[in-house]
């Protein structure tokens, strides 16, 4: 049998399911005014009728079903109901035997007009049990096997309903999930307007509230404090800022409702019928009115430990605490002191005045606040969410000034960005090589030790990782992305707590019980190291046995590595990259990286954000700060069931809601402000709303005019609620998405195939209709589809740009299909970031490996990594690659990577390996796989120093034809659609065959570059010599790039006639320039369609 481990219900009892009335408070309004009747429930609360002894466990059935009826019968018959109960490995509390199946003796012990209970003997107090309710039929009462255990029901008496497998704490909890108050789906969203649909003509609708919780009595009425609603009609205003709630019906409260003090509470909305039966209920969502009511004068505030001539002032934003205090802790952590804090009517925060010999100490703030998930009044400490420093874990935040001298690196305030961002231009020219800060440095023994996988490494200037990336800086990389650098929850900071690939394999099983009680403990007494355990497994590693996956799996619990998209704290540097978590040592090598980068590698950089989730929510997680602070308020909640959304990954946040738009914008200003971040790079943008975004960017602006921004516009389905920060909405704005066009045209197919619909689509760059493999049933006239998006995609992915269809029609960008959207969505190329490899999904050389044919040998997929790169690198959209590409970068099919740890995302700066084939992939995510990995893996020889120095010298020169000219990169719309153009075009065309013309002649507006009155970009994606003879013009010549690298070059072996044609081998790349011969010429003007 399936056993589920089961929480108690008080934990989610908010996650789909339901709560019950009653209480008393003084809030002001009246209790059940005599005029209006009481309201009440149809049936009286249950109460328990058997508790658990000693060796005892107690089972309640409530059977709503009859219940349900309104009409309790004290002599119902249970008798043939019956449990199936076993023990198990992991559950083995029962003092009987399991039973079978069709053992039928475990009756009820008793029963009620509420229904039956069972009293089930133990052999211990611990541990758990597992069991199955059936009726007189043998048939489940509740399809999932049921388990309770008793570290979660300590009196180990729970209740169960038919249909649910939800488990309760009492017979009353069971009852109020099914007659009490269903979900949260009324919305309060203004000051004096509340939302739900479920008043609806009802005769009688009423908001309760108590400072607690709202509760019926044992009679099942409620008794509380409560407002009187009438019906309303929406005010457009309103109806603007929440389109989602546009339909639901409309109620006003009255004129003298105390606001303020109904937000520190629970707050319940039900509907009766006349005598005051319950006919609807549920709880309420306030988002709305607590923008209404406090954002003006809140939004005008600065937050956190605020450093000031008087002193230090902490302000924290929690309108709906009923009180917070703050608490300051020494450097052991042992507290100083504890200072009441004072609430501002109007803004809704909270502050208290220090003195400045308080920098340098820890704090949190104690806060008492009712949280409707728990429904319950919380009392904890918090850390801040506008943080600036942070003890090891995370567990304090420090107050600091992050103007303070001992902070900053030599000459840190003079640093400027090496690479200009001013002009569309410039942005334009962004070739962006996105890292991890781990990655970078981990498995390159060049960098003294300490420093490996760490902020410092970026400054080790002698090390091979270095000189490496120098190298990629001269030929043309412009910006450094960093994979998310703010604290994150997912990593432990106390470097004891955790065990890598070079610590001692006897270290992770001290720390790591999973590893401990493994098949891999006959390791834990040896000498070897974890690596080399994994190298040792790697030898009998096989889609049979996956063994290196299966342990990488259990040491990825307690290692170092994940990619960072756990947000914890969004403006404090992550401390597991400093040498040391504890307090500011992490600021100072932050800053120390980033002055590297720009100094002496020539860098811009740019910063990985997640402002669309947080790690955690809720009023138990420890890695909670937001929701614990002011609940419900800075997560998007479903607008039915009142559950934090999921959408992005985790807990999805609200940056609709004004004040989490005001915290994105205040970390976004810390972090170019006080760490000179040049661009971000938001994840999931597509959650943000587009006006927020805009928002963000002018406060950010306001710092440095030049800031960049850039993101994953993917449609999150959230236009219902506003309008998204979305690729077709965000066009005219300057801000960029990534294009998954060309991406999926030139890798084939999609990024969430699996098995063999992975090696059947392929794509332009591994050989579609020009060397198919065995399994590819592409044809023709789709191969011509692709290669329109890889046309479109190299003009910067206009919405407006004019070309000629794989059919000969004449369209423009937004005309082309893009898997049922528009293709074409951009204004401008400098709001398109063309990409073929970064850290999602399988890398580059993986995907090639999956799809190429086994006619392709090993210098064939070098080239065709070259040739997947060219179309970004020399395309007119910005040029974005993942760290390593140029190393034929591995993961061993990995398709997601973000845990797999330092094995699976190595990188090595000696050209003699590419991680290729250390062992399956994750059998969670590629387990499906791999079947398809067995048959593709060993098809060529590994990449050995050959192919990664080949490699690497391909990836300069692409970068180096990117940067040599202006009209390689021109930056606006206009300019683009004015002198881009494409030949080997239509239902004629040569498959695989990639020409774009760029005009610099007397019929464009200005001459861009002196030097030349065009170019040409040829792109040979086929097995075979390639004739471009449509160009029309004289003189072109091989780029002086090109012509210096000779037989190294990917335009090797080029012919270019006198007649104007021209000739290119398999697989290569090459840039013509046709030189300006003293006065502008003709050029190679757009051709009229």
């Amino acid at each position: 049998m399936v056993a589920h481990f089961l929480k108690k219900a008080y934990s989610v009892i908010l996650s789909g399911s339901f709560v019950l009335l009653a209480g008393c408070d003084n809030n002001g309004s009246s209790p059940n005014p005599p005029k209006e009747p009481i309201a009440h429930l149809p049936i009286k609360i249950p109460g328990e009728v058997a508790r658990a002894g000693d060796l005892q466990a107690v089972i309640h059935l409530v059977d709503i079903d009859k219940l349900s009826q309104r009409d309790p019968i004290t002599n119902r018959d249970y008798s043939t109901n019956t449990l199936y109960l076993w023990n198990d490995e992991s559950c083995d509390a029962l003092a009987s035997p399991s039973l079978s199946w069709n053992d039928f003796s475990a009756i009820p012990t008793g029963s009620d007009s509420y229904g039956p209970y069972w009293v089930v003997p133990l052999n211990k107090n611990e541990g758990c049990i597992n069991f199955i309710v059936r009726d007189g039929n043998n048939t489940k009462l509740i399809d999932s096997d049921l388990r309770i255990s008793f570290s979660d029901f300590s009196n180990r008496t729970v209740s169960v309903i038919p249909g649910s497998n939800q488990i309760y704490s009492s017979r009353a909890e069971a009852f109020e999930s099914v007659f009490g108050v269903s979900q949260a789906s009324a919305h309060w969203v203004d000051n004096q307007t509340l939302l739900w649909s479920g008043g609806a003509d009802k005769p009688y609708v009423r908001l309760y509230h108590s400072r607690s919780k709202v509760v019926a009595n044992d009679l099942g009425n409620f008794t509380d404090s409560y407002l009187a609603l009438t019906p309303t009609t929406l005010s457009q205003e309103t109806a603007d800022r929440f389109p989602h709630l546009q339909k639901l019906t409309a109620f006003r409260l009255p004129e003298d409702t105390d606001i303020e003090t109904l937000l520190t509470g629970d707050l319940v909305v039900l509907a009766t019928n006349k005598e005051g039966l319950l006919l609807s209920a549920t709880q309420v969502q306030t988002a709305g009115v607590l923008d209404d009511r406090f954002a003006d004068a809140a939004d005008t505030l600065e937050y956190g430990a605020l450093i000031n001539d008087a002193g230090v002032t902490f302000r924290l934003w929690a309108p709906t605490a009923q009180d917070v205090g703050l608490v300051i802790y020494d450097t052991d952590k042992q507290i100083i002191a504890n200072h009441p804090m004072n609430r501002d009517p109007a803004s809704g925060a909270w502050s208290w005045q220090g003195d400045k010999e308080l920098v340098g100490a820890y704090y949190r703030y104690v806060v008492t606040v009712y949280h409707p998930r728990s429904r319950n009044v919380e009392h904890y400490e918090v850390t801040d969410p506008y943080s600036h420093s942070l003890s090891t874990n995370s567990e304090y935040s420090q107050v600091i000034n992050l103007d303070d001298v001992t902070l900053k690196p030599q000459n840190w305030d003079s640093l400027i960005m090496p690479r200009s961002q001013s002009t569309p231009a410039d942005i334009a020219r962004m070739a962006i090589y996105e890292a991890h800060v781990r990655d970078l440095s981990v498995a390159d023994n060049t960098v003294p030790e300490a420093w490996r996988g760490k902020y410092l490494a970026l400054t080790a200037n002698n090390s091979d990782m270095f000189k490496h990336l120098k190298a990629l800086s001269r030929a043309g990389i412009t910006h450094m992305e960093l994979l998310p650098v703010f604290d994150l929850a997912s990593v432990s900071e106390f470097s004891d707590q955790v065990a890598d690939l070079n610590h001692p394999f006897s270290h992770l099983c001290q720390i790591n019980t999973m590893v401990r009680n493994s098949r891999f403990a006959d390791y834990c007494d040896g000498s070897q190291t974890v690596g080399e355990v994994l190298q040792e497994l790697l030898s009998g590693d096989n889609a049979d046995n996956p063994q290196v996956q299966e342990l990488n799996a259990m040491i990825a619990e307690t290692d170092s590595y994940n990619w960072g998209y756990d947000p914890f704290h969004y403006s404090v540097p992550e401390g597991s990259y400093a040498t040391d978590a504890e307090g500011s040592v992490r600021i100072k090598e932050f800053r120390a990286m980033i002055q590297a980068i720009k100094q002496q590698l020539g860098m811009n950089v740019v910063m990985d954000v997640a402002y669309n989730h947080t790690n955690a929510a809720g009023p138990t997680n420890k890695s909670s700060v937001l929701d614990k602070i002011v609940p419900w308020y800075y997560h998007r909640l479903n607008e039915i069931s009142g559950n934090v959304e999921s959408n992005t990954c985790c807990h999805d946040t609200a940056p609709e809601h004004r004040m989490f738009a005001k915290l994105i914008e205040d970390s976004l200003v810390t972090w170019v402000k006080d760490y000179k971040i040049d661009a971000f790079r938001f994840d999931l943008m597509g959650f943000h709303p587009k006006a927020q975004m805009l928002s963000a960017l002018a406060k950010v602006r306001a710092i440095n005019p030049s800031v960049y921004f850039f993101g994953e516009g993917w449609n999150s389905g959230q236009d219902d609620r506003f309008e998204m920060a979305s690729q077709i909405n965000l066009k005219g704005t300057g801000i960029g998405t990534f294009s998954d066009r060309l991406r999926d045209a030139i890798q084939g197919g999609g990024p969430f195939d699996s098995a063999d619909s992975i090696r059947i689509n392929q794509g332009v760059g591994n050989g579609a209709g020009t060397l198919p493999n065995e399994q590819s049933w592409l044809n023709a006239d789709e191969v011509r589809h692709l290669a329109d998006l890889v046309r479109l995609g190299m003009a910067g992915n206009l919405a407006d740009f004019v070309l000629i269809d794989k059919d000969g029609a004449v369209k423009t960008g937004r005309e082309i299909d893009y898997k049922g959207a528009i293709a074409g969505y951009a204004a401008d190329p400098i709001e398109v970031i063309n990409y073929v490899s970064k850290h999602d999904n399988q890398t580059l050389w993986d995907i090639i490996s999956y799809k190429a044919a086994r006619e392709a040998d090993l210098a064939t997929r070098v080239r065709m990594q070259a040739i997947s790169l060219a179309t970004t690198f020399l395309g007119q959209g910005l040029a974005f690659a993942q760290h390593g590409s140029e190393l034929l970068r591995s993961k061993s099919f990995t398709r997601d990577s973000y845990n797999a740890g330092d094995w699976f995302n190595r990188v090595s700066y000696t050209y003699q390996d590419n991680n290729y084939d250390v062992g399956m992939p994750g059998l969670r995510d590629d387990g499906g796989n791999y079947a398809l990995i067995e048959r593709v893996k060993n098809v060529v020889d590994k990449p050995g120093q050959t192919e990664l120095l080949q490699m690497t010298a391909f990836y300069q020169e692409l970068l180096r034809l990117r940067q040599f000219s202006p009209l390689m990169t021109l930056g606006d719309g206009a300019s683009v659609k004015q002198r881009v153009d494409f030949r080997n075009i239509g239902p004629n065309q040569q498959l695989g065959l990639l020409v774009m013309t760029i005009d610099d002649g007397n019929t464009t507006d200005d001459d861009r570059d002196l030097r030349f009155d065009g170019l040409v970009v040829v792109i040979n994606a086929a097995p075979w010599f390639a004739t471009v003879r449509d160009l029309n013009v004289k003189g072109l010549k091989l780029n002086d790039i090109q012509s210096e690298l000779g037989n190294t070059s990917l335009a090797a072996g080029i012919k270019i006639a006198k007649d104007g044609s021209v000739t290119l081998p398999a697989w290569s790349v090459a840039v013509l320039v046709l030189p300006q011969d003293g006065v502008r010429g003709t050029g190679l003007p757009v051709r009229r369609k």
